[in-house]
């Protein structure tokens, strides 16, 4: 029996209403994917900075990792081979993920994130299957400014002292703040001890933190509502203030982090006398060079 006009009318709704439904479930899974994609991106962003941060500083000189070095490597080859034939030199330049060892290649974006944070390549496209990428004049030149580095006598003072900088602060203040100027600053070359890349499993945390205060040359102190009244915080800061007034060379960096100079007075007025700057007058970057001119007239 024929359809009627009313029976056709409600096939048709059901059907776009079907389509409907189609539609948003691929969004809502298109959607799922991309936050799935981001969330990747992000953690392989975070390990890379981290191994960045701690890598070997040699005379001045940042010694970046054996994986990122064979990679680096690589590109390098593929840099000559393009001089080789005649074509003009260039540092923009495909790179394949079949072209790299096996154990490159299933971590090839992440391997990617650490050269860039290294500063030896830049303008990173990555495919599923390959990259365009730029060498830097840092990457270009990694090698050869390596084994200079690696030949020259360490121009260290027999008296140096293991880490240029402790930063003090209050574990609440890390997230927000904290954790930007540490990596600010290891980015100059500067060797930090910061309580969350020191410490290990199993290690006797205070101890840790005690020869770190005994064996870095200068101490950011952080100080924020937060650092008031707390015991470790405060611990560290007389820790720096007695070896400061035992030795006579500065040693204490008072960094106002959202609190006012009669703030910092009425806690530890024993620091009334000595030069602070805030977070509110410097920015970060800021910080890192006045701490690496510092570091500078003390080492030469």
């Amino acid at each position: 029996m024929p359809k009627s006009a009313l029976e056709k009318e409600l096939e048709k709704q059901r059907q776009e209403q079907k389509r409907f439904a189609d539609n948003q479930k691929k969004m809502a899974e298109k959607q799922v994917r991309e936050e799935r994609e981001l969330a990747r991106k992000r953690e392989i962003d975070s390990q890379a900075q981290s191994i960045v941060n701690n890598a070997k500083n040699v005379n001045g000189f940042i010694v970046i990792d054996g994986e990122s070095e064979q990679f680096l490597r690589i590109i390098l080859e593929k840099i000559e081979q393009v001089i080789q034939k005649g074509e003009s030199p260039q540092s923009q330049i495909a790179i394949r993920v079949d072209a790299l060892p096996e154990y490159l290649q299933r971590s090839f974006s992440f391997q990617l994130k650490k050269l860039e944070h290294y500063g030896m390549i830049s303008g990173v496209v990555n495919f599923t299957y390959m990259a365009h990428l730029t060498v830097t004049p840092e990457g270009l030149n990694y090698f050869a400014e390596k084994e200079k580095a690696m030949s020259t006598p360490m121009a260290l003072n027999p008296h140096r002292k293991t880490y240029d900088v402790f930063i003090s602060h209050a574990n609440s203040d890390k997230e927000e703040y904290v954790d930007k100027l540490y990596t600010t600053v290891k980015k100059l070359g500067i060797n930090v001890f910061y309580d969350k890349e020191v410490l290990a499993w199993g290690d006797n945390w205070k101890q840790v933190i005690l020869d770190g205060t005994a064996d870095s040359e200068f101490a950011i102190i952080v100080i924020s509502q937060n650092f008031f009244n707390r015991e470790w915080t405060e611990k560290e800061l007389n820790e720096f203030l007695n070896q400061q007034n035992e030795g006579g060379q500065k040693v204490v960096l008072p960094l106002l982090y959202g609190i006012t100079r009669q703030d910092l007075i009425v806690h530890y007025p024993e620091l009334a006398d000595i030069q602070y700057i805030s977070t509110d007058d410097y920015s970060k970057e800021e910080i890192a060079i006045l701490l690496a001119k510092e570091l500078i007239k003390r080492y030469k």
